[in-house]
């Protein structure tokens, strides 16, 4: 794993295709994943940040509240940040008192730029060293808390090195939102090397899920390298299967589009529409027309190009 970011990281995209390809397609790294732990308890050490306002007739804020609300959002983050570290760590600042499991979850909510969440990231180690672990839901949280912030390159340093930050890729759902949180954004080596860590938390495959799949593959057809191409030709095949056997559906719409269990479905049909607009393949194009249902779709490949 280790070998794998720093490939990525001194800029050797095809090295790093060819460790990253192995661990996607084949599945053959040895690292043990690590225990899966309960879900965090969902108490909020400081409370609850939104407080109620009392009833007024107009609900205008004025840009003095705003900015109260905002300097009291800044004070939280920095009073729970700097209470969490001194209280974690092989030899603690300060002994007295104990940090809720809890806090992480409510660090995160508090955090409002990368800058904030990069320096809750920092002390992961301490928590790590504490001989303390993450939970399932602290894990997933955080890869929603870089989604929302547009850090997504916060995420995979930390679980690709799971021996230093001690944090769990804990699930296929929490998996498929990190390649949801790179893909658009991030060099298609990244993404790949997302995908590789599938197989050291032991999760059932890329090639198994249509979501995460068609994300794989709108990364290696944006990114347009020779690489990627050659990735893509060994995703085809596994994508096809996967849309045959999936039954098509509308997107959702209205409150429901906000739920987290349709989240797959709708990042499936936004991967699968890239990958029909900006392909080149014809075949593919009329595979994933006629699965969305697309004008043209009845029209036969018998004669298209591969």
């Amino acid at each position: 794993m280790a070998s794998l970011l720093s490939a990525v990281r001194r800029h050797a995209p095809l090295h790093a295709f060819r460790l990253a390809q192995r661990a996607v397609l084949v599945r053959q790294m040895h690292t043990s994943p690590p225990a899966r732990l309960a879900h965090d308890d969902v108490d909020d050490l400081f409370g609850s940040l939104a407080e109620p306002e009392p009833k007024a007739k107009k609900s205008r804020r004025t840009t003095s509240s705003l900015s109260s609300s905002s300097g009291r959002r800044e004070r939280q983050f920095d009073t729970l940040l700097q209470f969490v570290s001194d209280r974690s760590g092989r030899v603690k600042v300060v002994k007295a008192g104990q940090v809720s499991p809890a806090a992480w979850s409510r660090l995160f909510q508090l955090a409002k730029s990368a800058e904030q969440l990069g320096a809750v990231v920092e002390i992961f180690p301490q928590w790590r060293d504490s001989g303390k672990s993450f939970s399932s839901l602290t894990a997933e949280k955080f890869i929603q808390r870089c989604e929302e912030l547009q850090c997504s390159h916060l995420a995979l340093p930390v679980f690709a090195d799971h021996a230093k930050y001690g944090l769990p890729l804990p699930s296929l759902p929490a998996a498929r939102q990190l390649l949801h949180c790179l893909y658009k954004v991030s060099p298609v080596e990244t993404v790949v090397a997302a995908a590789s860590l599938f197989g050291v938390y032991k999760l059932p495959p890329v090639t198994s899920d249509a979501a995460s799949c068609a994300m794989l593959y709108a990364a290696c057809v944006r990114s347009k390298t020779e690489n990627a191409k050659l990735l893509a030709d060994s995703l085809r095949p596994p994508l096809k299967k996967l849309l045959s056997e999936t039954k098509p559906f509308t997107e959702p719409k209205g409150v429901i589009r906000g739920s987290q269990s349709v989240k797959p479905d709708i990042w499936l049909l936004e991967a699968l529409e890239y990958i029909e607009k900006n392909s080149g393949r014809a075949q593919e194009k009329w595979i994933i027309r006629k699965w969305l249902a697309l004008p043209q779709a009845e029209v036969a490949p018998q004669h298209l190009p591969a």
